[in-house]
């Protein structure tokens, strides 16, 4: 769960689409169909990183906490 609702609805997307794939993948063993929704959640997932990283610098929330 992410404060931001920004944050959290992009993590929804990303879950709704692994879901997505992990049935084509595992349910249907539809292989050509399979590695389009891989693609599609790994974007989705380089995109809320990359949202991760960018509230984390500019809210200040964040600033001053120490970061692993």
């Amino acid at each position: 769960m992410y404060r931001e609702p920004h944050l959290q609805k992009k993590s929804d997307e990303c879950a709704k689409l692994w879901y997505e794939w992990f049935d084509i993948k595992y349910q249907k063993h539809n292989e050509s169909d399979e590695k389009l929704w891989r693609k599609a959640w790994c974007k989705c997932c380089d995109e809320l990183g990359e949202m991760i990283s960018l509230e984390v610098k500019t809210n200040p929330r964040y600033r001053g906490h120490k970061l692993p």
